[in-house]
């Protein structure tokens, strides 16, 4: 069965950054992030609509240091994006 994502949005420099929280199985019970970037009020699930996304292979002890994380790497990603742009 797959698990219900619940992704948290904040708008940066005119992209959405999606990031979603997922506890992994095996203990310690540490934590992981996916963030995904894309237009304002486009679907995060939809991944045709990206223009990035990203995780890491960091370990978190909390869904709340994951999400810091998720929306830091997000705001990097967007960075980059601009850049190149």
């Amino acid at each position: 069965m797959e698990k219900q994502q619940n992704w948290s949005t904040e708008l940066y420099q005119g992209l959405d950054v999606h990031v979603t929280t997922l506890q992994k199985e095996a203990p310690p019970q540490l934590w992981d992030y996916t963030v995904r970037v894309c237009e304002p009020g486009l679907d995060a699930s939809a991944e045709s609509e990206l223009a990035a996304e990203s995780g890491d292979d960091a370990d978190y002890a909390s869904a709340a240091e994951a999400l810091a994380a998720g929306f830091s790497r997000g705001y990097a990603l967007v960075d980059r994006i601009r850049k190149d742009r």
